[in-house]
């Protein structure tokens, strides 16, 4: 608490080589805040609403500029979809489907993790937010670890977690719903010039996530393999849970009746032309208008919407116009991303150089708010070096080290809280993780990408 306005003070007054007082003024103000994200004695969304709030109360921008990001499509569209993914979880029509599925499997170790990456898969599609699934289905596999084995600290309940975990992670940039770092790439690409539809990103994505899968699958599978491959206890617990579910609800009917009418229209947006945020917004009036709804109003913005994480969203697309009007994120660019761009001069050294800068910022817990700062500068490098100034936004958003458990992702608090998982097993399997990445984007640069180009299905 002390060093942050310390910090902000002594950069405001300290000369620094090319920069003028505007740009002095608003890495205080990032500086202050780098420094309450890697200590925590606040909430990270709070000291991430704090940025443009500061910058407007010290007269630096107007308030127009400081809170530009809560008027932007960016915005809304996280809104709607964190709605729908909400909407969708308080249905139950996801859990449904997850344990019909695993209900089918044979009793042995293999089908329970392919079915458990088929899950993952398959509610890439069906439950929007990536941190929603690996929630839902760690309290699905909970209490299955104490059927199948009597430790929950076995191999097979390491392994369940971490299936569910990392793929999760995975499919978070399966589509362009999948999380909100996605979003916000998506808005900061909009915002650079960049634009890419929800049915281009699913394309594009597919196959670099089926090869993670993939990968992941026979990582987690040899690095947590059970002493016997059958699971010879809970298969039929886990029927009668299912069972137990009964025919399926009016509701649940409604709320895969509204997604798929959704996901249809943000799968023919090249046709209709209707914004992915215009849909969204629709499909959540949808979800909460009475009688054909699932859920009413009240409860809608009580449970489904996360609001600290959408206000923290808004305050970092503020971030992104006022680091463009005071000349920051040219200076960033200049500094730290022309730097580690000079090897770039193809596809693969550009992926390479991409999966480096982004260790280095999730390593500093920087992730989230590097994509406002750093994507006009990754789009601009990528066109340097021949690649699709969209495709490189989406190698530095899904190239994140998933072993650095501490870099403010969600997704190893939620599986450490399970009980089944020791840090060390998260640091093992999200090495390979962080491995898997971009070797699966050069595999797709040298096939799945010319493909899509070539058809026209590549903006």
């Amino acid at each position: 608490m002390l060093a942050a306005p310390i910090l902000y003070l002594l950069i405001l007054n300290v000369q620094i080589g090319g920069m003028n007082g505007e740009i002095r003024e608003l890495l205080a103000i990032l500086s202050a805040a780098i420094v309450l994200w890697i200590t925590r004695p606040i909430s990270i969304y709070l000291t991430g609403i704090l940025i443009p709030i500061v910058a407007w109360a010290t007269g630096f921008v107007s308030f127009d500029v400081a809170f530009s990001g809560f008027s932007g499509t960016t915005f809304w569209f996280l809104f709607a979809a964190l709605g729908i993914a909400g909407c969708i979880r308080e249905s139950g029509v996801a859990r449904r489907v997850a344990l019909l599925l695993l209900s089918r499997i044979k009793p042995r170790f293999t089908s329970l993790m392919l079915t458990l990456m088929i899950i993952m898969f398959l509610l890439g599609y069906i439950l929007p937010l990536a941190a929603a699934r690996v929630a839902l289905m760690v309290t699905i596999i909970i209490p299955l670890v104490a059927l199948f084995d009597e430790h929950i600290r076995s191999n097979i309940g390491k392994a369940a977690t971490m299936m569910v975990a990392l793929l999760g992670a995975a499919s978070a940039w399966q589509v362009l719903t999948g999380g909100m770092p996605g979003m916000l790439l998506w808005g900061s690409l909009e915002q650079a010039g960049y634009s890419i539809s929800w049915l281009n990103w699913a394309l594009v994505m597919l196959m670099p996530t089926i090869i993670v899968f993939i990968t992941m699958y026979f990582v987690i599978t040899r690095l947590f393999r059970p002493k016997g491959p059958e699971l010879r206890l809970g298969m039929e617990n886990l029927r009668k849970e299912a069972s137990s579910l009964g025919p399926i609800q009016g509701i649940e009917k409604r709320a895969l009746m509204i997604l798929g009418l959704i996901m249809l229209l943000w799968l023919t947006e090249p046709i209709h032309h209707l914004g992915v945020e215009l849909v969204g917004i629709v499909g959540v009036f949808l979800f909460v208008m009475p009688i054909i709804g699932t859920i009413n109003f009240e409860d809608f913005m009580r449970k489904a919407v996360p609001w600290p994480l959408l206000l923290f969203v808004g305050a970092l697309m503020s971030l992104l116009l006022m680091a463009s009007n005071t000349g920051l994120g040219n200076y960033i660019n200049e500094t730290m991303i022309a730097p580690i761009y000079s090897i770039a001069d193809n596809s693969v050294t550009f992926i390479l150089a991409t999966w480096l800068l982004n260790t280095v910022v999730s390593a500093a817990m920087l992730y989230v708010p590097s994509l406002p700062l750093l994507t006009p500068a990754i789009a601009s490098a990528a066109m340097t070096a021949g690649v699709n100034p969209v495709i490189g936004g989406l190698v530095y958003l899904s190239c994140f080290p998933q072993m650095l458990f501490y870099a403010a992702v969600p997704f190893f608090p939620i599986a450490y809280d399970s009980g089944n998982i020791e840090p060390i097993d998260w640091v093992k399997a999200g090495f390979f993780y962080w491995l898997a990445w971009p070797l699966a984007h050069i595999i797709c640069m040298f096939t799945w990408y010319p493909l899509l180009e070539y058809f026209g299905l590549l903006n």
